[in-house]
């Protein structure tokens, strides 16, 4: 995949006060970007980010390993487009690994993922986390989406590979969730055969070997009368070498929606076993007015998901995104977040704390109220909160010069 926007300069240039256009990969970077400040921040030991490039160098050296990529958030995450950038990106250095984790979001009612098919047929129950529902919720896990059905001819299928990229096709499939019993489970039809699971204790999952490759899959549900199956996520598995990229993201989450409403995450994470975390947290735990943004809070609950990260796996390497310069919800529309700031200095305080990295969205944006020059150039929607398809491929492209501009100077 052709990156629209390779970075060959890092310096800003500053001309009567203005910021004028740099040049990526042949193109005009908009002058909105503040490329001097694109660049990883490590305010304290980044030790465990070093280890990280060592692990991605001898996978692209050697062609052999996994290095596992774990990228939160919210709406920005939901979105795919800011992630999958940065997995295609990746693509240009290393060899391609799993697609990560799966679902059919449209039974939520909301945004999907653009760049896989996926459908569903049956009666479904499936209340989004972030909102309330008069429905019980599920037991939320690394997807952060559940949907429960009593429906015996409910089913879902997908196509990892809707352009005919057969990059994606897979050997076995992981089904995450859960029946009423044990009476009430999966089973999967690949081509003309109908597969049987074996159950991994482990994680708690169903895992189907699959006779060949494939891109593309039906599971079915076998589900007696009175019971139901809980679906909360669907890992496609090929066994290859490569960067497996899984992103988590919720629109409305905040750390807490996570930590709390999410009772099989750290269990989930066990399965990606991430040697980078990439978290982008803060945009909606910082939606209100100044004086009720509390640091110390967010800085604890930050603290909580960090020592999860850390347990499933010690050496694990931590970058924050910093919240964007943004607009937020109120009643009668929209109103200026003061907010970014302090989330800044916040993360900064995390990152010296745990040996963490920061890409500062919010500096690299231009600091307060330049969300309006980023409106203005296209590139974040009417709403001055979220970014358009354009906008989000750009910061994939920024975060990964700054990501492959740290792994050379750290050589």
């Amino acid at each position: 995949m052709t990156n629209k926007f390779k970075t060959t300069s890092k310096r800003t240039l500053l001309l009567a006060g203005l910021l004028l256009p740099v040049m990526l990969a042949g193109r005009r970077l908009p002058e909105c970007v503040s490329t001097g400040d694109a660049g990883l921040l490590f305010p304290g030991d980044r030790s465990a980010q070093d280890l990280f490039y060592a692990k991605l160098d001898s996978l692209i050296s050697t062609g052999r390993g996994n290095v596992n990529i774990w990228h939160i958030g919210g709406s920005h995450v939901q979105a795919a487009y800011f992630p999958n950038r940065i997995m295609n990106d990746l693509d240009s250095i290393a060899p391609r690994g799993d697609r990560g984790f799966l679902f059919p979001r449209r039974l939520c009612k909301t945004n999907s993922d653009k760049s896989y098919r996926i459908s569903s047929t049956g009666e479904w129950e499936a209340p989004m986390m972030t909102l309330n529902s008069r429905l019980e919720k599920p037991r939320y896990g690394i997807t952060g989406f559940g949907a429960r059905t009593s429906d015996a001819g409910a089913s879902v299928s997908f196509n990892v590979c809707p352009d005919a990229d057969s990059l994606w096709s897979f050997s076995t499939l992981r089904v995450l969730g859960y029946g009423s019993s044990d009476s009430a489970r999966p089973y999967v039809i690949s081509g003309t055969d109908t597969l049987r699971h074996s159950y991994d204790s482990l994680t708690a999952s169903y895992l189907f070997d699959l006779p060949r490759k494939a891109d593309s899959v039906t599971v079915a549900f076998e589900i007696p009368s009175g019971e139901t199956f809980t679906l909360t996520g669907l890992q496609p598995i090929s066994g290859r070498p490569g960067v497996n990229y899984y992103s988590s993201g919720v629109n409305g989450a905040k750390l807490t929606t996570w930590m709390d409403k999410c009772p099989d995450l750290e269990r989930d994470l066990g399965i990606v076993n991430p040697d980078l975390a990439i978290l982008a947290l803060g945009i909606n735990d910082s939606a209100c007015m100044a004086k009720d943004f509390k640091p110390g809070r967010f800085k604890d609950n930050y603290r909580r998901l960090i020592e999860m990260i850390h347990r499933v796996n010690p050496d694990c390497a931590i970058i924050f995104i910093t919240n964007n310069d943004s607009y937020r919800y109120v009643k009668r529309g929209m109103t200026y977040n003061e907010n970014a700031p302090a989330v800044r200095k916040a993360m900064m305080e995390l990152a010296g704390e745990y040996g963490a990295g920061v890409w500062d969205l919010y500096t690299l944006m231009g600091g307060a109220h330049s969300v309006q020059r980023w409106r203005d150039l296209g590139l974040v929607k009417p709403d001055r909160l979220h970014f358009t398809d354009e906008g989000y491929t750009l910061l994939g492209d920024l975060f990964f010069e700054a990501l492959m501009d740290d792994r050379k100077a750290a050589r």
